[in-house]
């Protein structure tokens, strides 16, 4: 039986298009079928992330559509994996300009809590839906409601780069208001962003969002 995938997925229905579901052994099967040009972040997820979340080093979530999740969650020899991601907590240590920033909020500290995006991959076959997008809004929800128990600002990755723009993250984190996080002495943003390999640090503040959190939330 042949199950047709959506054309593209809204963020704004997260819950009734998409299921998240934290690895298991069960998944073995399913996650060997993953296809990524990125030989590492494929490696990664079908040898090292079970083990780095039995170790207590981050948690890896696999992300399916839902009616097809729906009809072959039992059957999962036809359960299609679309990507994953990989969470753990982290902190941004304050210095050079950053520092200065924040001091003048307020704020004095020397290091702020933050939970990080280790990595983030959608299978080569299903881009250009709308995933990746789905995954960070997935997460900036779930850090916002996390906060109201655990106090957590940013949310940090290291954004992998490619000498091709389209298969460059750097730009599609840029794109949805990622910053550059910049140690002291380090190149400037313009030839930061025209980085051919490696990765990239980048933050994204949370603060107005976890405050809209707060107002509709009852607790």
């Amino acid at each position: 039986m042949t199950f047709n995938l959506k054309d593209s997925y809204d963020f704004k229905n997260l819950d009734r298009e998409l299921v998240f579901e934290k690895i298991k052994h069960r998944h073995r099967s399913i996650i060997t079928q993953f296809l990524s040009y990125q030989s590492e972040l494929r490696g990664f997820l079908i040898d090292d992330a079970l083990r780095s979340q039995e170790l207590a080093i981050s948690n890896t979530y696999l992300i399916f559509d839902k009616k097809n999740y729906t009809l072959y969650k039992k059957n999962k020899r036809n359960l299609i994996l679309l990507g994953y991601i990989t969470i753990s907590n982290d902190a941004i240590n304050l210095d050079a300009t950053l520092k200065s920033v924040f001091k003048d909020k307020g704020i004095p500290y020397k290091a702020l809590p933050a939970l990080k995006i280790g990595r983030l991959c959608i299978d080569n076959r299903y881009h250009r839906r709308g995933l990746g997008r789905c995954l960070l809004v997935w997460t900036v929800k779930r850090v916002s409601y996390l906060n109201q128990n655990s106090a957590c600002r940013f949310i940090t990755l290291d954004a992998k780069r490619h000498p091709k723009k389209t298969k460059d993250s750097f730009h599609f984190y840029k794109k949805f208001g990622f910053k550059i996080l910049k140690k002291k002495g380090e190149k400037s943003d313009s030839e930061i962003a025209q980085q051919k390999s490696g990765t990239t640090p980048m933050y994204f503040d949370l603060f107005r969002i976890i405050k809209k959190v707060e107002v509709n939330t009852t607790i």
